[in-house]
């Protein structure tokens, strides 16, 4: 039995629509550190260690090299991806939820090879 490429996109779709579940049931009152451990689940404290090294945790941070928000998600380099793979704006690359789906998303790509602070991992 053959399935159709919409069924095997669908497949695929799973895991981040488990992650966006989580947003909608109350992933926006979470902590960045409960936003990281839902997201990267056994590789949060890497992911939280990143993060703390990258914005010492905080969702509104601002390099002077256009890095943005909790693992600091470069503007030049990310903005269009950022706004493909979550489906949300760039101005929430701010909220840590979004930040963070972004951010496992490159790790799934790249490893921590992205980031600055991939040494504290």
């Amino acid at each position: 039995m053959t399935t159709s490429p919409t069924l095997r996109r669908r497949a695929r779709r799973l895991p981040l629509l488990a992650v966006f579940a989580i947003a909608l049931l109350g992933g926006a009152a979470c902590t960045p550190q409960q936003q990281i451990a839902a997201v990267f689940g056994d590789r949060a404290p890497e992911a939280e260690r990143v993060a703390h090294c990258e914005s010492t945790m905080n969702p509104a941070a601002v390099s002077s090299t256009n890095d943005h928000g909790l693992f600091q998600i470069n503007a030049r380099y990310h903005r269009a991806s950022f706004e493909r793979v979550t489906g949300q704006p760039w101005d929430m690359v701010y909220d840590a939820f979004w930040n963070t789906v972004y951010a496992k998303h490159l790790h799934d790509q790249q490893g921590w090879a992205p980031w600055t602070c991939r040494y504290a991992a």
